[in-house]
């Protein structure tokens, strides 16, 4: 049975938000700006506001779930709005401050449990209660948002992390692919040696040997993983957290957390296996293409990834990230919420349920062939059945059922936790605020971990997690 055993929400996409918390507005009374949308328009058609931040392939994604909803409902029309995701969450607290919150809306996934808190949101038990569902029997329970007895949203898909790479380099390097198995990842030690031995420079040398040129290297190995939402869960395999699971204490710059940030920033600055930070940032910014052209041959990267390489034609490998002490990863999604003036909008919740519904996604991106982005998190899909069937088949040009098999078991995997990004109280001001900006100089070799962030005192921010 897909595990069921995490009690808020991870998930998504390539797609789904990688940051943000915001200040929760307080709940408001009067009339919601989304009651006189409702009202039927000239067509006499019901009109449900939905807003996102998605663009580009994400937003061809929700338009043609929108579009097969309608197609499916000629008495509903749904009003699509499209907020750039840097202004999203300030749009969201001004139309919250007017009582004019649209009818569905995404909300950042370090949001959704501070704004039910406040009341910000319509809490949906009572409609799935009336609707004879409950969410944890047909989603996973790790991807409702919920507090207590309350739901405050869930999300239309998941998203986690990985370890892509280059088949054809791993070939030729004579290194055995890793397994799909999430349980018995590689361990960084072997991930360290297999990124070694995938390094050359233009003789043909590995780090290590006499006369490797370090200013001439043709394939790196790897890349550093700097960015929080990839560190964060290589955390977890080391057995800590950026915090500790009660939000109470910092855990990364404990001993186990200061080794897996010294062996990240080590794989540039000592082992050569993996371009320096400022090139990370420039010539090698896109990553994905570093793969797809074999300038880098192993990535830990998002699940967002894989339709990029299916679109490509990249046939790419997929496996479980490396385990400094054991098998673990971590998975999010951002939310799909309803306005608290909503409570008697079966239209809306109609919608709510069709967009939080992983088959209707993969039903509309194979008929208007869009790619996916983010992973399924409808417990159905699991099954072997048809629905895991047609999931795989949105990949095209690449392995689907080896790399879907692999996001599967990551996603089973007993150790893949909630992201902190979700549960861990004033994470912006604790992750990219403090700690983004110190260990800047750790990825540039001008600072160790342990100098960086020996004597970080957040004492103050650590404010438990949301329940």
């Amino acid at each position: 049975m897909f595990k069921k055993s995490l009690a808020v929400i991870l998930g998504t996409c390539m797609v789904c938000s990688l940051a943000g918390c915001g200040s929760a507005p307080d709940s408001g009374s009067g009339n919601s700006g989304a009651d006189s949308k409702k009202e039927a328009s000239a067509g006499g058609k019901k009109v449900v506001s939905f807003y996102s931040w998605s663009e580009s392939a994400e937003q061809d994604f929700d338009k043609a779930v929108v579009a097969q909803y309608e197609k499916e409902h000629p008495d509903i029309d749904i009003e699509e709005n499209f907020i750039p995701y840097n202004e999203y969450l300030s749009k969201m607290n001004t139309m919250a401050a007017a009582d004019s919150l649209p009818d569905v809306f995404k909300m950042p996934e370090g949001s959704v449990l501070e704004w039910g808190s406040k009341g910000a949101l319509l809490d949906l038990a009572p409609l799935y209660e009336k609707a004879g569902v409950k969410p944890e029997d047909i989603m996973l329970e790790s991807t409702v948002f919920r507090s207590g007895e309350n739901i405050w949203g869930s999300g239309c898909n998941v998203a986690t992390i990985a370890l892509y790479y280059n088949k054809d380099l791993l070939k030729e390097a004579g290194v055995e692919f890793p397994t799909t198995d999430a349980d018995n990842p590689w361990t960084w030690t072997e991930f360290v040696e297999n990124a070694k031995k995938l390094t050359t420079d233009g003789s043909g040398k590995h780090p290590g040997e006499d006369g490797f040129d370090t200013d001439n290297v043709s394939v790196y190995g790897t890349m550093m993983p700097t960015d929080w939402v990839i560190f964060t869960p290589l955390l977890y395999t080391n057995g800590v957290g950026i915090a500790s699971e009660d939000g109470t204490k910092l855990e990364i710059n404990s001993e186990k957390g200061l080794q897996v940030i010294q062996g990240i920033a080590d794989l540039s600055l000592k082992e050569n296996c993996a371009p320096s930070v400022g090139m990370a940032k420039g010539a090698f910014a896109d990553k994905s293409t570093m793969l797809m052209n074999g300038q880098v041959a192993m990535l830990i990267d998002g699940s967002w990834a894989l339709s990029n390489y299916s679109n490509e034609g990249f046939d790419v490998g997929v496996a479980q990230i490396p385990a400094f002490s054991q098998a673990a990863n971590m998975s999010w999604t951002a939310g799909i919420c309803m306005s608290p003036k909503n409570a008697e909008n079966e239209e809306a919740f109609d919608f709510y349920q069709y967009y939080t519904d992983f088959n209707e996604a993969v039903n509309a991106a194979n008929e208007n062939q869009v790619a996916l982005g983010g992973l399924p998190h409808t417990l159905d899909v699991f099954d072997g059945g048809e629905n895991e069937k047609a999931w795989m088949s949105t990949y095209t040009n690449i392995d689907e059922s080896s790399n879907c098999e692999a996001f599967k078991n990551i996603l089973n995997q007993e150790n893949t936790r909630v992201g902190e990004n979700i549960t861990l109280k004033n994470f912006p001001v604790i992750v990219d605020n403090t700690i983004i900006p110190i260990l800047d100089n750790v990825w540039l070799g001008e600072q160790t971990a342990a100098d960086a962030l020996g004597s970080l005192d957040v004492s103050s921010e650590l404010q438990g997690t949301w329940n």
